[in-house]
Parts: structure tokens; sequence; C-alpha cells
């Protein structure tokens, strides 16, 4: 109940502030559907939710994020649900972005147990170009029942028009004693207007899990609004000086379950 508490304060809060009363505040709110199926009649899920982040600049060039977020995970005899917050201290400047993070992770299957996980790590954004951005991740978690480990992850994201992003990422995840994951992800995303903070987006992750595990094809989109700089505003701006998704988010497939 505390930590449910906490992610709801958070999320809350996000959804409250505004620019106009807090300054160096940038934020998005989404919420999302996906499909998950895994191949060799492994079964298939659903899962939605929402989420939400807020970066609050403190500093010339430095701020802090938080970050929180509920899904629910049905289908095939499953009922998860998860619950994610994490905080980040980040330094922005023309060329990018460089953050450190921690979150905290809960996967609760009712009588079916709850998985417990601590993540920490760092990220590297390079804004490659006005339309190319190039973004690295890596770190480690721990878990209850044993469940350690370490992660990496890279994603290429380029802008066909300043309005619209196609992403290409793939991220590995180490278990320690119980083999690997690795997800190869698609996304597109589109702002509806540039005076209206609104975008659509949709994408594909591809989720093989090793040891002899199951692959996993996800499929999803989900609606964004972002509360940022007011006035025309493009995508690639509005991803860039607002709140970081790729770098400060971890949730492996197979932890999901």
């Amino acid at each position: 109940m505390v930590l449910r508490s906490i992610i709801l304060a958070s999320v809350a809060a996000v959804a409250l502030a505004a620019p106009a009363s807090a300054a160096g505040f940038d934020g998005v709110l989404s919420g999302d559907y996906a499909h998950l199926d895994a191949n060799g009649g492994g079964g298939s899920a659903n899962s939605w939710g929402v989420s939400g982040g807020g970066f609050f600049g403190f500093a010339p060039d430095w701020g802090a994020q938080v970050d929180g977020g509920y899904h629910h995970v049905d289908g095939s005899g499953l009922s998860v649900n998860d619950w994610n917050v994490d905080g980040s201290i980040q330094w922005r400047g023309m060329w990018g972005r460089v953050g450190g993070v921690i979150g905290y992770n809960s996967n609760d299957a009712g009588g079916g147990g709850s998985i417990d996980v601590t993540n920490y790590g760092g990220f590297v954004d390079w804004y490659a170009s006005h339309s190319i951005t190039v973004a690295v991740k890596a770190g480690g978690f721990n878990a209850n029942h044993g469940v350690d480990g370490d992660y990496a992850g890279a994603q290429l994201t380029g802008y066909a028009t300043p309005d619209l992003a196609l992403s290409v990422s793939y991220d590995y995840t180490h278990l320690q004693h119980a083999g690997n994951e690795n997800d190869w992800g698609l996304q597109a995303e589109w702002l509806v207007s540039e005076t209206t903070p609104v975008s659509i987006y949709a994408g594909y992750t591809n989720s093989k899990i090793g040891g002899g595990g199951p692959t996993i094809n996800v499929w999803g989109g989900g609606v964004k609004f972002y509360m940022d700089q007011p006035g025309p505003v493009t995508l690639v701006d509005r991803q860039r000086s607002g709140a970081e998704t790729y770098g400060a988010g971890f949730g492996p497939t197979i932890l999901k379950f």
C-alpha cells in the first residue's frame, strides 16, 4: 500500500503540474494498450495502463526526474498488477543528456506470488543531428527469489519530419542462473499538432527468452500528453527537452509475469 501511494502521488504531481506553476518543469503522461502473444502455443495476454514522468530543473543544465506507472496484464490464466516508480538525476546540454537512475518495480500476481525488483543504472542521449538521436543505457537489478542480473540497451531515433519519430531499439537482459532476454523493438510516434501537445504512437517488440523460454511478440500503442513550454513546439524539441523515457525505463518482458 505504501508503494502504491508513492506511485499515485508521483503521477498525480506530474498530472497537476504545469510550466506556469513550476519553473523548468517538463512532463509527459501516457495511456497505452498492448497484446502479448507467445509462440509455440505459449498463450497470450493483454496489458493496459498509465504512466507519467516529470522533469524538474533545479540548476543550470541540471535537474531531477520522477516517474510512476501502473499496468494490468490479463490472459492465459494470468492476472498481474505491475507498479513502478523511479527517479533520476540528469545533466542536459546542447549535444544531449546524461543521467543516473534508480527504480522499483512490483509485479503482483495475487495468489501466484510477486516479484519485487530494484534497478539502478545510467544512460546517455546523443543528438547526432537535428533529425537523429542515439541513446544508450546500462545497469543492474536485484529482486526477490534470487532473480538478479544486469541490462544494456541502445535506441536509434530518426525524425522523418519534425513531428514524426521512428525508433529502433535493442535491449539485453541477463538473469543470473535463469538465462537471457533479447528484445528488438520498433516504434513510430506522431505529434498531432505543434500547438496541441498530444501524440499517438504504435510499436512492436520481439522478446526472445533464453534457456528454452518462448519468443513473445508484443504489439501495442497509446496516446501521450506533453506538458512543457507553451506555444508551437515540434516533437523533436518536446522529446529532447522533456522527460526522459528510454534511458529511465526498465521493464524486461520476463519480469512482467
